[in-house]
């Protein structure tokens, strides 16, 4: 219950980042979109080479961002304590959030400077990537469970030995042994 209760935690604090974070994006950007932040009088030109670059940084900190997050996750070794758990989740959910919002500030910044149209656009796609980033208990919840494949063969043994005898036991392992030193040779 102690465990549950630190993941619902966790999540809430996640969520908070999380929407705080698209709240304060999207406000700025329709300030800038309104111009109700005083900028420039008029729209600064941006070089063609520092808008490539932009929108080159924000294709590749989508997927880069996403794939930390992924791969985070996949290092941690299930069933993981509550703790460290909570840490890895809390670490990667921080760096996939904060990258893909940098990325998001930057396009909104330039956009308030150049009212270019190719960095509100990019802004758009990078709220949709948002929807991606959502931090999610059973996604938690998932880190602290034994996998699937391992729960089945752990039952399997489980039931096996339940079955059998003692002697049956031990009949079973001198013919495993036998059996590898057959393969083996």
């Amino acid at each position: 219950m102690k465990e549950e209760n630190k993941l619902e935690r966790l999540i809430t604090v996640l969520r908070r980042h999380y929407y705080g974070n698209i709240i304060t994006l999207a406000l700025l950007l329709l300030l800038m979109l309104f111009r109700f932040i005083p900028t420039f009088r008029e729209s600064e030109l941006i070089g063609v080479t520092l808008e490539r670059y932009t929108i080159m940084i924000s294709i590749i900190a989508i997927p880069l961002a996403l794939k930390l997050f992924a791969q985070k996750l996949k290092k941690v070794h299930r069933p993981a304590e509550t703790a460290v758990a909570l840490r890895k989740y809390k670490n990667a959910s921080f760096l996939r959030l904060y990258i893909i919002s940098a990325v998001t500030l930057l396009n909104i910044l330039l956009f308030g400077f150049s009212h270019n149209s190719n960095f509100m656009w990019i802004t758009v796609i990078l709220f949709i990537i948002f929807l991606y980033c959502k931090p999610s208990y059973v996604e938690l919840a998932s880190l602290t469970e034994v996998p699937e494949e391992n729960r089945a063969t752990e039952e399997e043994v489980i039931e096996d030995s339940e079955n059998k005898t003692g002697e049956e036991v031990i009949e079973d392992s001198e013919n495993r042994t036998e059996d590898e030193e057959a393969a083996g040779k």
